[in-house]
């Protein structure tokens, strides 16, 4: 009888050791990354690429919406810069850029990655929007990434650089906060443009780069971090724009962010949203921004193009993929598609 019962207890104490890593491996990782109150670490790993010259057609023929829909999914867990959700979003990305045969552009050229660290960070509700403070000391970092690739052009030292940052805040208080228009919207605007020039199937005459940033809120790390360690050179780098929460908000009716009206990039994309039957006004930050900003105090001519009423609902758990206006993200993808073309087709 002894026996059995000291067999019973070693095999209930194996069971309480075991059970945990195999059958709720998740809520066991989340509650040890809640206790110590630090975001889960995203592993970089490799990631697979077709053989040049073949583009997958489901990428090819996938929606901006659906783009949205991927990025907002319960696994993608907010996409916080620095955590797992991040890494299954940066995946999801780099699968697309892969699927549609565009040029690893990031570190050491063979990948679409560019490497950078982040610093810890805390979160508060500021007037209703979540935000985060960062810790700026140099220990304690954590590994993230931004993701570039390119379209070769006839020009390849002359390069039109189209960006939109993909991470958002993560969970706070064991909500998630999906991030639908931002910036779900600005990285599914992008990828509709590139697959609309694959689609087209011309070759531009300069280079275009797509880009997607992360750690944008926690104070544009990662595009500073490109400016600081770019992957090509920067003064090949004729004009930059950039697509910040731009599914929202009366139809045609959007923002402009730049240091000056005077520049390319400001004037390009004001010009293609008239042509398309859009309004882009420039518009006071307000204290805000986005990752124009690094490019802009590094001499390079840049904007942002945002819905005008892109505060509502920023950056609370109510921004989800049901409230992004389809009309609204299709004249975002419009401008973006017109402005490309101007610049990178010479098309006036």
């Amino acid at each position: 009888m002894n026996s059995r019962r000291n067999f019973l207890k070693m095999l209930l104490g194996l069971s309480a050791f075991y059970l945990p890593w195999t059958i709720w491996p998740e809520k066991v990782t989340g509650a040890i990354h809640s206790l110590i109150k630090r975001p889960p670490v995203a592993l970089i790993t490799p990631l697979p690429e077709l053989p040049k010259g073949v583009v997958s057609e489901e990428s090819l023929n996938r929606t901006a919406m659906e783009d949205i829909v991927a990025l907002t999914a319960p696994e993608m867990q907010g996409r916080q810069a620095g955590s797992v959700g991040e890494n299954k979003a940066s995946s999801y990305l780099a699968k697309q850029m892969s699927t549609l045969g565009l040029k690893p552009m990031g570190d050491q050229g063979g990948s679409f990655t560019h490497v950078f660290t982040i610093p810890p960070v805390s979160q508060k509700v500021v007037n209703g929007r979540l935000t985060f403070t960062a810790d700026y000391l140099e220990s304690l970092r954590t590994p993230s990434v931004n993701l570039l690739g390119g379209l070769i052009g006839k020009e390849q030292d002359q390069v039109i650089l189209i960006s939109a940052h993909y991470d958002h805040l993560g969970i706070y208080q064991n909500v998630v906060y999906p991030g639908a228009n931002d910036n779900a919207s600005g990285v599914s605007c992008v990828l509709e443009v590139m697959r609309r020039l694959l689609r087209e199937g011309k070759a531009s005459q300069k280079t275009l780069v797509f880009a997607f940033w992360s750690a944008e809120e926690m104070g544009f790390v990662g595009s500073k971090a490109f400016i600081k360690s770019p992957t090509f050179p920067l003064e090949h780098i004729q004009a930059m724009i950039n697509l910040d929460t731009v599914g929202n908000g009366m139809i045609g009716d959007f923002a402009l962010w730049a240091e000056s009206e005077d520049n390319l990039a400001y004037q390009t994309i004001k010009k293609a949203a008239a042509q398309v039957g859009a309004s882009a006004q420039h518009t006071p930050t307000g204290g805000h921004n986005s990752d124009q900003v690094s490019f802009a105090q590094a001499g390079i001519p840049a904007v942002t193009l945002m819905a005008r009423d892109w505060l509502n609902k920023n950056h609370t758990p109510e921004d989800t993929a049901g409230w992004i206006k389809p009309e609204q993200l299709q004249l975002a993808s419009d401008i973006l598609y017109q402005a490309v073309k101007i610049l990178a087709f010479d098309q006036k």
